[in-house]
């Protein structure tokens, strides 16, 4: 008799344990980037926060090297509905909302002091509700990464006049391309997952990265040289489909945003400047990587004019205006 119940509470606790892992709601995320990237960490902090708050309600389906489509393709399938949440970037988001634009402006956002007072505060805030509104996507946090710089395959850089008409891939928005041809690139939109192959092939020369990104995308294999340049910051974004976010229970929408700031504060020390420079001496030194760094205030001479005239241009220099106040430049 005691067997038996023995048998039937063993039999109980672990129908109840499949019903539990049954119960939990999969969650499909999508991202550019592969299995190894340093930014996943914040990724799985996210994860790690949300199931410990909700007794492991979610489970966290990723869906690397978009194998879900490029970045604006799933952003379309999250505006959908059919795709949950993504990790993305600003580079994008001005296709949809042109005051986005500023976050890439050069030497708007020059340090991560002005980076945290501006994304993560009432300016990132009406920035993520005009996004909201105009697309049924909800920006749940905005990412801290590193400032960007140029690497190419055997191209010799000394000064800023060598970098003229060298072609150099560019995510397909008209800032970068923008920067970057005022830099004197031939600047080549493209997808991200068509890098390390348009390089190799000599489609284009090189292209434009964080410094920890290039490191754990093994860029280094393709490229051998990092032009030092910090032209543009943009940042990393943790985004819901809206359809998907007014779907969770009250309690757990709070949750998820919750751990969209706890798990960003978190990570802010993995990447800025010092994930930068760390990431560049390892390119330098384990991957024989040449690193050249060019004249910042000839760059800044470049930028000077073009960013008040771009922005006029496109409508959205009263938000540069916003920015400059709230940082008292």
């Amino acid at each position: 008799m005691k067997k038996w119940l023995t048998v039937c509470a063993t039999a109980l606790a672990v129908s109840f344990s499949a019903s539990v892992v049954s119960a939990a709601t999969t969650v499909r995320v999508g991202s550019i980037q592969s299995e190894e990237f340093y930014m996943n960490s914040y990724i799985k902090k996210f994860e790690e926060i949300v199931r410990a708050k909700t007794g492991d309600a979610y489970q966290f389906k990723m869906y690397y090297n978009s194998t879900l489509g490029s970045e604006s393709e799933m952003f379309e399938q999250m505006q959908a509905g059919m795709l949950d949440m993504m990790f993305g970037y600003s580079a994008i988001l001005p296709n949809y909302v042109k005051e986005t634009e500023i976050i890439g402006l050069p030497g708007l956002l020059s340090n991560f002091d002005e980076v945290h007072k501006v994304m993560n505060g009432p300016i990132g805030e009406d920035l993520a509700q005009k996004i909201l509104d105009s697309t049924g996507v909800r920006v749940l946090w905005w990412v801290d990464q590193a400032h960007r710089n140029v690497f190419l395959k055997d191209k010799d850089v000394k000064t800023v006049a060598d970098l003229k008409g060298i072609k150099l891939r560019s995510p397909n928005s008209p800032l970068y391309l923008k920067v970057l041809t005022t830099m004197g690139f031939n600047a080549a939109p493209m997808g991200f997952n068509e890098i390390y192959t348009a390089v190799q092939t000599h489609v284009v020369d090189g292209h434009e990265q964080e410094d920890p990104g290039m490191l754990a995308m093994k860029f280094y294999e393709v490229e051998n040289r990092a032009v030092v340049t910090r032209h543009m910051y943009q940042s990393a974004v943790w985004e819901a489909s809206e359809k998907f976010f007014q779907k969770l229970p009250e309690k757990d929408r709070a949750i998820f945003q919750e751990a969209a700031k706890e798990a960003g504060i978190w990570f802010r020390p993995m990447t800025g400047l010092d994930a930068e420079l760390a990431a560049r001496k390892v390119l330098e030194e384990k991957h024989g990587v040449k690193v050249v760094e060019l004249d910042q205030g000839e760059l800044n001479a470049l930028f000077g004019p073009m960013v008040d005239e771009y922005a006029k241009e496109r409508k959205i220099y009263d938000y540069v205006v916003k920015v400059r106040q709230e940082l008292g430049k």
